[in-house]
């Protein structure tokens, strides 16, 4: 299994504390049902399987509903 760096994270939402938001909220997305943007193995986290989206720019702070 990959790694998930934080300082690619960081390379495309720059604050921590929106990234951490961001990340929260579109986690919370896919475990109400939302289909991930990319694909994953079924044994993936639902927070990895977010912060691999972010780190391949699929998701944005923008991106998130409020």
């Amino acid at each position: 299994m990959r790694p998930v760096i934080y300082d690619n994270l960081l390379a495309k939402i720059p604050n921590k504390y929106i990234l951490t938001i961001t990340a929260g909220k579109r986690a919370r997305e896919i475990f109400e049902g939302d289909e991930p943007v990319i694909t994953v193995d079924k044994k993936t986290t639902i927070i990895r399987t977010v912060l691999f989206e972010i780190e391949e720019g699929k998701v944005g702070a923008s991106d998130v509903a409020e």
